[in-house]
Parts: structure tokens; C-alpha cells; sequence
């Protein structure tokens, strides 16, 4: 997971007035257009909803205060119900589930519950696409309202705060192609306190009629960046049920 910057507007003559013009542009749809478009630029909430489960399988590397580590990662996901990541190096395993009742993990801390934003994390990965959630409470209990908008590299991007479980997701739809970009959410990690989790998305490819990224950037400021592509993705195969488990 790795830091995308976010580009600062000009102070001075046309690039100011441009980068100006951009950000209220891209504020300028209602929450519900910009569900609504965003959801239809991915393939529309009947493709997606047709989607049994995803399989991805790729490489990942993780950048530490120890220098480069790449590795193996594996995801599994029943739509609005289940989630399995695994994580393999030649230094560490790393597993976390949810089951539709716990999340839980096993790696070198040894296996423990998930619980508040780290539990909320994988949960809201089940859904194949965070909108999916919005008024349909058969897909998942959230709340949804309008945010500002920002500039993430250079394109314009609508703002979009989603809360579930208590935690509050900051979610970015590129105003021009309607995708995801970016995920963000507070949590308390071990020795650094309350830190800010960044998700970036990339690399869109279109697998069963949805448009799926194929790259993660995730960004833990002041411990790692874990940069994630799949090359690898299947949908609605047959799934091994037992690897939600708690082990």
C-alpha cells in the first residue's frame, strides 16, 4: 500500500485559474449522480450483482525501513459476504479472513480477532464496488454523504464519505472516467498511534462485465507501502468455503 501525492493547485496566473476551475467542476454532481455513474462506468449494479465470487492472484512488494520485500498474494471474495487475502515472502505468511461474522488474522504476530477499523477494512472489500451499498441495506448497512472534491494527480476527483461500522471511509471517483481511485481511513496501529490508511486503485481491466483493478497501492505513513498488481483474475469459480475460517 504506497503514497499517491496529492498535486498542489498554482498560485499564480492561468495554470491557477485552470486547477481552479477543475475542483468545482468536479463537485458540481449530486451524491446520487455520482453513485449512480460511477456504478454504470464499472458495468452497472446488475453485472456486478451476476458476480458469484473473484478470485486474483498476482505480486506484491512492500517497501520497509529494512528496504524492498516482494512476495505472493492471493484474494478470494463472495460478494456482500466473504473475504480471504494471503500474503507469502521468503520472510513472513500472512492470512486475514472474514467470515460474515469475524475477521480475523495469522502472521508473525501469531492469529488474532479483528476488531473496529481493521474488521471494517475487510468487510467493506467484500463489495466489489463501495456504491454498491447505497440504499440497498440487503448489501450492506452504510451511511452515504457528498464531500469536497480534491485533485489526486493532476485529474479532478468527486469526494464521497462512507460510513459503516462506525468507521468513516473517504472515497474519490475520477470525474472523468467515474472509477475508483482512492480509499482512505483512520485506525490505530501498534507504536505509531492513529494513523491515516491510504488505498489507491489502478489498472482497471474488465472481467466479467465489471471493471475490477488490477493494482493497490496501500500506504501506512510511517511503516510501510505495499504495492499490489494481479495479474491473474477469475470470476465466479468454484470456492474453497473452509479458507474464511478462523484457523
Amino acid at each position: 500500500m504506497n503514497t499517491i501525492a496529492i498535486r498542489r493547485l498554482s498560485a499564480v496566473g492561468a495554470t491557477f485559474l485552470a486547477c481552479g476551475l477543475l475542483v468545482p467542476a468536479a463537485s458540481a454532481q449530486t451524491l446520487e449522480e455520482i453513485v449512480a455513474s460511477s456504478l454504470e462506468a464499472s458495468g452497472g449494479r446488475a453485472a456486478f450483482e451476476a458476480i458469484r465470487s473473484v478470485r486474483q492472484v498476482g505480486g506484491f512488494t512492500m517497501q520497509t525501513e529494512f528496504g524492498p520485500l516482494d512476495g505472493d498474494t492471493e484474494t478470494v471474495i463472495i460478494p456482500a459476504r466473504k473475504f480471504y487475502e494471503e500474503q507469502q515472502s521468503d520472510l513472513f505468511e500472512q492470512r486475514s479472513g472474514w467470515n460474515g461474522m469475524l475477521a480475523w488474522q495469522t502472521g508473525p504476530q501469531g492469529l488474532v480477532d479483528l476488531e473496529g477499523p481493521q474488521a471494517a477494512a475487510l468487510v467493506a472489500q467484500t463489495l466489489l464496488h463501495p456504491f454498491l451499498a447505497f440504499e440497498r441495506p440487503d448489501v450492506g448497512v452504510a451511511e452515504f454523504r457528498k464531500a469536497d472534491g480534491a485533485d489526486l494527480e493532476g485529474r479532478p476527483h468527486h469526494g464521497v464519505i462512507v460510513t459503516a461500522e462506525d468507521v468513516e471511509f473517504s472515497i474519490f471517483i475520477d470525474a472523468d472516467t467515474m472509477l475508483l481511485s482512492r480509499i482512505q481511513f483512520d485506525t490505530e496501529a501498534p507504536q505509531l498511534g492513529m494513523v491515516r490508511i491510504t488505498v489507491d486503485y489502478s489498472d482497471y481491466e474488465e472481467h466479467g462485465g465489471v471493471k475490477l483493478p488490477t493494482r493497490q497501492f496501500l500506504d501506512v505513513p510511517g511503516a510501510i507501502t505495499v504495492d499490489t498488481r494481479y495479474t491473474t483474475t477469475e470470476i465466479n469459480v468454484e470456492v474453497d468455503q473452509s479458507i474464511f475460517e478462523k484457523p
